[in-house]
């Protein structure tokens, strides 16, 4: 599945032009829940299509819905202006009807939706979309995902951080961090609405769907039904629906086709495109063993160079698997760089020293639990990072406790890692403390409950932290900070949630840097609310 790119390319603004699209749209409950929240329109005629995902349950999400949708038609329907600035316009003003809305009853406080519309003009779409609705796009060359989801879960998937399977089973899959009525918007807000431009050829085709649909079953089988059933858009998008309430239907499930007039024709022609693919597989094969028969009989110093460069690619592709019960540690000092070590779900006393260019992650996001071994000391840290680069360390829970105490969740000197959705707990010196010219990510972590500080940034380290959550820190009396940024730090924070730490704390970063963080940043149950053109992520539709 790739993505396109997420600029949008404008080539001309006319008004949508007639084409013969073959469509169908159907919302369903689900299995699980009473109440639909989604809504969807479709109407070919004039190449309209939208998906609204109601966000807030108890909060009239699909009350917003409505809204939104009745916004966007009225607006849609206007022949003034450019397209673009009157997808813009539309979503824009949706956005604002429902922000205004939600103070008139205290029961639709706080209610947003998320959405994706998409216009047809001619050969082109014009796409804007807001949350973690979804956009794709079906060719021959199989399925595209054109959207990006607004989501710390879907960044990583779209970042290829994690599987697309690993995303859909991740615990904060339904995290949004934008959303249509949560806040007042203007069409030219930079971070509000994304914009794009698609070519619709002939023999392609559309799909909108919400996250019901993509949280439940595989964009693999999302392509295997279009292709079954391509010709008939009731039957794909019934087929879809049927599919993600086999699969369990946790959430309401929205679903838009949309073909172009030639695209039913590609069936024919998928399985020579196969065969064409298996084809050229088998070349590459047979070339890649000619060329290391043939190495024998190069110079010395390139046959030398060659081997070097075979084996740095096999090298980048080799995979190590840790059991459950088996030696994280063991498995990291027999890795090579470029090597990915999965780890399956289970608990682990281990002390683990990263490795140059070698990713270490979690097969089930959060799914191994690392704890110090017996021996260890109360200061000893679990995860050491020092003096390297371009490694990961992905998706593991690391816990303290009487039974195995732990002085630092993970610590990192002189490097350059990525420490990607970790929850750290337990931890009585500090969760993370970065140290050295070091400039490590730390993205979508939990770090939670921990007696000391929840991160120490010494002098020189420049990491950057985007949407973490930091919750019940520093809760010991010996800890005299729960966030500790020595003078010379130089942090980068976005889209963080600190509950019960203040601005203060960043006192010791000076300006302009220190009003980023606090901008940019949510501070929860510490002080006065952030100005009103943001908001922390908060749970999609129907979800808790």
């Amino acid at each position: 599945m790739g993505a396109v790119p997420h600029a949008a390319r404008l080539i001309r603004d006319a008004p949508p032009a007639a084409r013969a699209l073959r469509a169908a749209a159907v919302s369903d409950p689900g299995s699980q829940r009473e109440v639909n929240e989604d809504r969807v329109y479709a109407d070919p005629s004039r190449g309209i299509f939208i998906v609204v995902d109601g966000v807030g349950g108890q909060a009239a999400g699909g009350r917003a819905a409505d809204i939104a949708l009745t916004t966007i038609k009225a607006r849609l329907e206007r022949d003034a202006g450019s397209l673009v600035d009157r997808v813009k316009d539309a979503i824009t003003v949706a956005n604002n009807d429902v922000f205004r809305a939600a103070a008139v009853r205290p029961e639709w406080r706080g209610m947003a939706c998320v959405l994706t519309i998409v216009v047809v003009d001619g050969d082109r779409a014009i796409v804007g979309h807001v949350g973690d609705t979804r956009l794709y796009k079906l060719t021959r060359a199989g399925l595209a995902k054109i959207t990006r989801d607004h989501s710390p879960v879907g960044e990583r998937e779209d970042a290829r951080q994690i599987s697309e399977l690993d995303a859909m089973q991740h615990p904060r899959r339904n995290e949004v961090y934008r959303d249509v009525g949560s806040d007042l918007h203007d069409p030219w807000d930079p971070d509000f609405i994304d914009i794009y431009e698609v070519p619709f050829e002939a023999d392609a085709a559309l799909l909108l769907c919400s996250d019901g649909l993509t949280d439940a079953i595989a964009s693999t089988a999302i392509r295997a039904a279009v292709s079954k059933l391509a010709g008939d858009p009731a039957r794909v998008v019934q087929s879809l629906v049927n599919a993600a309430n086999a699969a369990g239907g946790k959430d309401n499930i929205t679903v838009v086709y949309v073909e172009g007039e030639q695209f039913a024709g590609i069936r024919q022609s998928e399985r020579p495109l196969r065969w064409r693919w298996a084809i050229r597989i088998a070349v590459v094969g047979v070339l890649a063993v000619a060329a290391a028969v043939g190495a024998e009989r190069l110079r010395p110093e390139w046959r030398t160079s060659l081997q070097r460069r075979l084996a740095s690619a096999v090298a980048t592709r080799a995979a190590i698997v840790v059991e459950a019960g088996a030696s994280i540690a063991d498995a990291l000092g027999r890795a090579p760089a470029g090597a990915t070590i999965f780890v399956e779900p289970g608990e682990y006393h281990d002390r683990l020293k990263l490795r140059d260019g070698v990713r270490l992650v979690s097969r089930q996001p959060r799914g191994a639990v690392i704890r110090l071994p017996g021996g260890a000391s109360e200061a000893d840290p679990a995860v050491v990072a020092a003096g390297i680069q371009d490694a990961e360390f992905a998706g593991f829970r690391i816990i303290g406790d009487a039974a195995s105490p732990l002085g630092t969740g993970v610590l990192v000197s002189d490097s350059n890692v990525s420490i990607v959705d970790v929850e750290i707990s337990g931890a009585k010196a500090a969760a993370i403390e970065i140290a050295g010219r070091s400039t490590p990510s730390v993205v979508g972590t939990d770090i939670r409950d921990n007696p000391g500080a929840a991160l120490i940034i010494r002098a020189g380290a420049s990491p950057r932290l985007v949407h973490n959550v930091f919750i019940r820190n520093g809760l010991s009396t010996a800890a005299s900070e729960i966030l500790l940024l020595v003078a010379g730090a130089e942090p980068r924070f976005s889209g963080n949630v600190f509950r019960g730490l203040s601005r203060s704390a960043f006192e010791s970063v000076p300006d302009p840097a220190r009003s980023g963080i606090v901008r940019d940043n949510w501070f929860l149950d510490a002080e006065p609310g952030r100005p009103a053109s943001s908001r922390p992520p908060r749970a999609a539709a129907g979800h808790p």
